[in-house]
């Protein structure tokens, strides 16, 4: 995975070929007019559709602060999710944060692999996928993970 030419050749990415953000807040560390999300940042997360989306709510809070003039907020955590099949009909469902910390959705230990993981990733996660973040719509599951763990997910442990 790399950056196209187009960017490993402007003065906006690192020296590993990727546009250089503040983990946090997703702003550049340079350009304070620029922010990224996904496959092309330097962000130290796992590459997925995932942790694009909750960067996407991110990103425009943030970036909206900065278009009023605004003071940007360090919100992301890390985010990603990784369904991982391990037969015909099961899934874990690992979703983590930067620290590689558990960041669990579900109010249940997501690290047992279940049927309901794996129809997750066979039948909501592309409908989730295709017709909801595509259209801008979907944020990452954050909302969904405080309702159901009434409240007591664990916060993030951001710092600026």
């Amino acid at each position: 995975m790399s950056s196209p030419d187009v960017l490993k050749t402007s003065p906006l990415v690192n020296e590993a070929g990727f546009v250089d953000l503040n983990k946090h807040t997703l702003q550049h560390t340079k350009f304070s007019n620029i922010f990224g999300l996904g496959d092309c940042t330097s962000l130290p997360t796992a590459k997925t559709a995932a942790a694009v989306a909750s960067q996407c709510g991110i990103l425009h809070r943030n970036l909206s602060a900065v278009m009023k003039g605004k003071k940007v907020t360090p919100l992301y955590d890390g985010y990603t999710s990784c369904p991982l099949i391990t037969s015909s009909n099961k899934c874990i469902l690992a979703e983590f944060d930067y620290d590689l910390a558990p960041l669990e959705t579900l109010p249940i230990n997501q690290g047992v692999e279940r049927r309901l993981a794996y129809g997750m990733k066979a039948y909501l996660l592309p409908e989730i996928y295709w017709n909801v973040m595509l259209k801008g719509k979907w944020n990452g599951p954050s909302t969904f993970r405080k309702i159901l763990h009434l409240g007591m997910s664990r916060s993030p442990k951001i710092q600026a």
